[in-house]
């Protein structure tokens, strides 16, 4: 009777492997890598341009001095995201490039008009914590944000960028 309380349990002792303790908490974010697990631009971009065909526009004005930047490609979402950050200023922009339409934001858009003629849609509002101006060029849906950091509209900022991309 004691015997067929005990097996049990020493069967259940002898299956357990000891853990190693992970040092690390894979949620914590590394101090080296503070836009996340990304490539660099030129490496996202190769792999957008191969698999879709198709040239991107590439920004030659940044409001800003970035300290990091990034590209991440996705292509079960067909995004190509580019991000540039200032560590020191807390100053991001993204651009987000769709081959289908992309970038949904639920806010009524001003139309604007880029240098080129193109029309596109300035998305502001206060409680967002960017802004952000979206357009197609070339077959491509553009999105490109600016947080606001200091609570200013970014539409200067974001118009800027958005005629500079070659």
């Amino acid at each position: 009777m004691l015997i067929s309380k005990i097996l049990p349990i020493l069967l259940s002792l002898s299956i357990l492997q000891p853990v190693a303790p992970n040092p690390k908490d894979p949620l914590d974010v590394d101090s080296n890598k503070p836009l996340g697990n990304i490539s660099t631009i030129e490496l996202s971009e190769t792999q957008f341009k191969n698999t879709y065909k198709k040239d991107i526009l590439l920004p030659q004005y940044v409001p800003f001095t970035p300290t990091h930047t990034g590209g991440h490609f996705n292509k079960l979402l067909q995004e190509l995201s580019i991000d540039y950050l200032n560590e020191k200023t807390n100053e991001l922009l993204s651009i987000s490039i769709y081959v289908q339409n992309g970038g949904d934001i639920k806010i009524q858009p001003e139309i604007v008009t880029l240098v080129d003629g193109t029309k596109a849609e300035y998305l502001h509002a206060d409680n967002y914590i960017a802004d952000f101006i979206r357009f197609k060029k070339n077959g491509l849906t553009y999105l490109v944000g600016i947080s606001k950091n200091d609570k200013k509209e970014k539409r200067d900022d974001l118009l800027k960028v958005a005629n500079s991309l070659q």
